[in-house]
């Protein structure tokens, strides 16, 4: 016997792929994995909160070691394709070298989330610009990490 979650689930899941939503980008809105923020103590890197053109908001939080991402996670409105995105983009990520994290585009993104209905495509432009904030972030202290306490957000 199903539980009424899983019910609720496929008829979510069900709707979504209607709307036109591939199975990627329902898996990434309906269990993101990196929805959340980093410690500040262990972020090295934190876009702050980026507003796009539409109206949407995101936050990335950044740990880096040696040049290479270790942990990535956001924060986000509530829409479909921020959440996918920014969720899709934090795992691309995850075990890259900075620079080849800066190369991605949102293109990557579309590609990686099995594509995103027309209204939606600027989303992953969102999530890479705010990736890319975080990144400049990281690159501001990491040369003078001893800065970063004393400027306020």
């Amino acid at each position: 016997m199903s539980s009424e979650k899983e019910i609720n689930e496929e008829e979510a899941r069900e709707n979504l792929r209607k709307a036109g939503y591939s199975e990627q980008v329902i898996e990434h809105w309906l269990h993101p994995k990196n929805l959340g923020t980093i410690d500040k103590n262990e972020c090295d890197g934190d876009s702050g909160w980026y507003t796009g053109p539409c109206g949407d908001s995101m936050r990335i939080f950044l740990k880096i070691r040696n040049g290479v991402i270790q942990q990535a996670s956001f924060i986000s409105d509530i829409c479909i394709g921020a959440v996918s995105a920014a969720d899709a983009l934090t795992e691309m990520v995850r075990g890259k070298k900075v620079s080849e994290a800066l190369a991605l585009k949102a293109e990557n993104v579309i590609k990686e989330l099995g594509g995103l209905p027309a209204q939606e495509e600027h989303c992953a432009k969102l999530a890479t610009i705010t990736l890319k904030k975080a990144i400049a972030d990281y690159e501001k202290y990491h040369q003078c990490p001893w800065k970063k306490p004393y400027e306020k957000k």
